[in-house]
């Protein structure tokens, strides 16, 4: 059984037009949800990455807005970075034209009928840690990974996500956890040089075998996703 990650944030609250929770799940339940969206802030030796309010959508029409607000505020403050920020910019960008983060099973975690009432949630039990990669990564990624040598590498199923659940100056990174058909050391050298054919060096991933931490695993299948695209697959 997964044990919850405790923390301690505050998350504020926009675009609630009730402000009643039994209410308020109730749409949820339709399928509305709590999003964050981030940007970048570039300060010549530093880059800041920031994020929206948890901003409720009720409709899928209605996220657009919040993309192009927030998108904007990324490319007009996120280039300024002297060592890669235009790449730390279109990466912030690419999460927002994903959807942004869902955060929707956190905040309903932690929500009480106070909180809703002051605009506010304190974020005490973290449930989702990992987002979907967004289309042009998964495919990047599965390119690289339909390189592997499978005498090295004997391959069973590929899960990928991206970790969001990081520190205020940490990026959020990839993480790809595959299971083996053999009980053999998981050569992540050997995935590495073939993800790097497809993605610049400086970007992070975190390559694991799926079946050595089962807690992590669940979350990565749950809130990640399978590839079944690779070809390459004995």
């Amino acid at each position: 059984m997964y044990k919850p990650v405790t923390t301690h944030m505050i998350y504020k609250l926009q675009n609630i037009k009730n402000n009643d929770l039994d209410s308020l799940k109730k749409d949820v339940d339709s399928g509305a949800k709590f999003i964050l969206f981030n940007y970048r802030i570039g300060l010549g030796l530093i880059s800041l990455l920031r994020f929206s309010p948890a901003i409720f959508i009720k409709r899928e029409e209605n996220i657009e807005k919040f993309k192009k607000k927030y998108n904007r505020l990324n490319f007009i403050f996120g280039p300024w970075f002297i060592f890669k920020g235009p790449f730390l910019t279109y990466d912030a960008y690419k999460v927002n034209k994903n959807g942004g983060i869902d955060v929707t099973k956190d905040i309903l975690t932690n929500l009480t009928q106070e909180h809703l009432e002051k605009g506010e949630v304190n974020i005490q039990i973290i449930h989702n840690i990992f987002s979907k990669v967004n289309k042009s990564d998964k495919k990047n990624i599965i390119k690289a990974i339909q390189k592997t040598d499978l005498n090295i590498v004997p391959i069973k199923n590929v899960f990928v996500a991206l970790f969001v659940n990081v520190e205020e100056y940490q990026e959020p990174y990839f993480v790809i956890g595959i299971e083996l058909y053999k009980q053999i050391d998981l050569d992540k050298k050997h995935i590495k040089t073939n993800l790097n054919k497809y993605f610049y060096k400086h970007v992070e991933f975190e390559i694991f075998n799926i079946n050595e931490n089962k807690d992590y695993s669940d979350k990565l299948i749950e809130q990640g996703e399978k590839i079944n695209e690779i070809k390459n697959v004995l």
